[in-house]
């Protein structure tokens, strides 16, 4: 694979990892024999649940070599803390396209296996000179095979697919279009190259139905993760409890009181009692 190449894949996978709010190398998380559903080795094991899916180790280990592939970074390279933290991103991101397929496919959106080839052809295969140097790159370079990249994929057009229908709905007024054309007229008022030419009425409209769409899918994203029922097994991947206040574990002085339970002592006037 040459460093172009190299670079074209990993960039794919960090805007994959950037477009669903978490996301890199897509899966199902399903443990049937369906078609694309990950196969999982002897030594594997739960450790999570998604809505009833089972999330396997192996899984969680895919995501975290791709994620510091993205870092550029090797897992001998990381410290102890910055591994569990980039462990639980990982499992984040799975929890996230699970819940992100699962609910395109409620509201009717899906990616057939031959739009997932498709979009591989056209962007990754067609830079290399044969099949087999492909796949080997994918092995050598990333730790995938083509069913993990595959499985990448998927939520990545899926998400583009939502955003699609997200902006479809959405309406613009020709208020907000106005306030947004003023905005960029000051901006580009001093601009240092010179004169540039505002952007169209049209231009501004797809901008804003971009924005309004990325907000709708985060609400609903959002929304599918309050709702989901999450089981996370493995005490390694489950969130640190926050540190309590130091003031409040320190123990009580002999003698002190609560100021509310001090009758002796005024209410400071800024302080309204209850």
């Amino acid at each position: 694979m040459t460093g172009r190449q190299k670079r074209e894949l990993l960039i794919l996978i960090a805007i994959v990892a950037v477009a669903i709010i978490a996301g890199s190398l897509a899966r199902t998380c399903s443990t049937d024999e369906s078609p694309g559903a990950p196969r999982h080795s002897a030594s594997s094991r739960v450790v999570a649940t998604v809505n009833g899916s089972e999330i396997q180790s192996e899984d969680v280990d895919k995501y975290f070599r791709a994620n510091l592939g993205m870092m550029d970074m090797k897992d001998e390279d990381i410290p102890a803390n910055m591994r569990r933290e980039v462990r639980q991103a990982a499992l984040t991101q799975i929890i996230e396209e699970t819940l992100l397929i699962e609910g395109a496919e409620d509201r009717g959106v899906s990616v057939n296996d031959e739009e997932v080839d498709s979009f591989i052809d056209a962007e990754l295969r067609s830079e290399f000179a044969s099949e087999e140097e492909f796949l080997a790159s994918l092995e050598a370079d990333i730790g995938f095979d083509l069913d993990d990249l595959r499985r990448m994929v998927r939520p990545w057009m899926i998400r583009k697919e939502m955003l699609e229908l997200f902006a479809a709905d959405t309406e613009i007024t020709d208020e907000e279009i106005d306030a947004e054309l003023k905005m960029y007229e000051e901006i580009l008022r001093n601009h240092p190259g010179g004169d540039v030419p505002l952007p169209s009425r049209e231009e501004v409209v797809a901008n804003l139905r971009r924005q309004k769409a990325e907000t709708e899918y985060v609400l609903w994203m959002d929304t599918l993760m309050a709702d989901a029922e999450i089981e996370i097994l493995d005490p390694e991947l489950q969130a640190s409890e926050p540190v309590e206040d130091a003031a409040s574990q320190a123990p009580e002085e002999p003698g002190h009181q609560d100021q509310a339970e001090r009758p002796d002592v005024d209410t400071p006037p800024d302080k309204t009692e209850e």
